[in-house]
């Protein structure tokens, strides 16, 4: 079987525990950001931009209500999540 061209998210435990309480639009909004950074972390969509910076990319959620920041290990084929800001 051919090795799989996704990308592997991975959370930081800052993500994680943000996310253990969060509400469930932006549970919703993480779940949709990471199946789009599983496929190419580098493209965002009209629902998601995405930001290039000098040390991480940003996604914006819509209406801009908040922002997920990552990194990509391109070598390994990882997008790690490592800050989330939620009003």
């Amino acid at each position: 079987m051919p090795p799989s061209l996704a990308y592997q998210v991975a959370l930081a435990r800052r993500v994680a525990e943000q996310l253990r309480d969060a509400p469930p639009e932006l549970r919703g909004y993480v779940a949709g950001v990471v199946a789009l950074l599983r496929t190419d972390p580098s493209v965002g969509t009209a629902a998601f931009p995405v930001l290039v910076g000098p040390e991480y990319n940003t996604i914006v959620f819509p209406d801009r209500r908040g922002f997920l920041d990552f990194y990509v290990v391109e070598e390994r084929r990882l997008v790690v999540l490592v800050d989330l800001a939620w009003p």
